[in-house]
């Protein structure tokens, strides 16, 4: 197998893209780039340089929709605790879309699931929230703890010898005892929280299945009541109408570059290869 180069990944990344939306103009299915995709639509008018995966999210009725009838005659595959036999084997919130034939994804530094897999899109559900900030900071609470319990149990999958430090490998064998105790059915308690409010009926809306900006992602409904195609490199693709105040919101001052030094690949811990048919990893 060969290492893939940051181009590489984005080429494929593309083309996941471009099958789900595709898809998704075909079938009335309302979906918007998302974080830091969103941001390079906007102010690169493609990928964010220094990145090297894809985002998007959609209102939860579309997201139901969405990962119940998407196909690909190109093999992609739609991951999901709701729809996938063995739940439990996906340790995430939120769907992911892989492809499945050329490509394949070492995760064991930071597995999501036990299945093999190859180069992935997030798929964000996007839920009703509250019009009150304190009763929508309550629900975030609670949810980020029981994604922290989840996020403990897996990086406890980890190897010794991937950390450093005494009080590292004390920390993960900490974990390590504690792992076995955490049901990955936490997961499906969240997704109940998330569900609650129905989006179509509410004011504002939040991603809470992925929590890493907790509050700021939280947007009126009104920004993502119309989409629109912009450029995206040589392609096009459907961002939300009211991306402006979204990007603010979650971003600040999003036209402004990162310092030098922020400007990193996310993605660093998982390792992207190339694979032949009769190399594909099972």
């Amino acid at each position: 197998m060969r290492e893939m180069t940051v181009d590489e990944i984005q080429s494929v990344s593309l083309d996941l893209l471009r099958d789900i939306h595709q898809f998704c103009i075909e079938n009335g299915i309302k979906y918007t780039l998302q974080g830091g995709t969103l941001l390079g639509a906007v102010r690169h008018k493609g990928f964010i340089p220094w990145d090297d995966d894809l985002d998007i999210a959609m209102p939860r009725p579309d997201y139901d929709r969405f990962i119940k009838t998407y196909h690909s005659y190109k093999g992609y595959k739609v991951f999901s605790r709701e729809i996938e036999p063995n739940k439990n084997d996906v340790y995430i919130a939120y769907a992911r879309v892989c492809d499945m034939k050329n490509t394949w994804v070492d995760d064991s530094y930071f597995p999501w699931t036990s299945q093999s897999k190859g180069v992935w899109i997030d798929l964000f559900p996007l839920d009703g929230d509250f019009d009150s900030t304190e009763l929508s900071s309550m629900r975030l609470k609670k949810l980020k703890r029981i994604y922290d319990f989840v996020l403990r149990k897996r990086t406890a999958m980890k190897h010794f010898h991937e950390v450093k430090g005494f009080k590292s490998k004390i920390r993960l064998l900490v974990k390590k005892i504690i792992a076995p105790l955490v049901p990955y059915r936490l997961l499906d308690q969240a997704i109940g929280i998330s569900r609650k409010l129905d989006y179509s009926s509410s004011n504002y809306y939040c991603n809470l299945s992925f929590l890493y900006y907790g509050i700021r992602e939280r947007h009126r409904t009104e920004v993502l009541k119309k989409t629109s195609v912009v450029p995206f490199g040589h392609d096009k693709f459907c961002i939300m109408s009211g991306f402006h105040e979204a990007l603010t919101e979650k971003y600040g001052d999003y036209m402004q570059l990162p310092p030098k030094g922020k400007q990193v690949r996310g993605h660093d811990c998982y390792k992207y290869f190339w694979v032949d048919s009769c190399e594909r990893m099972d």
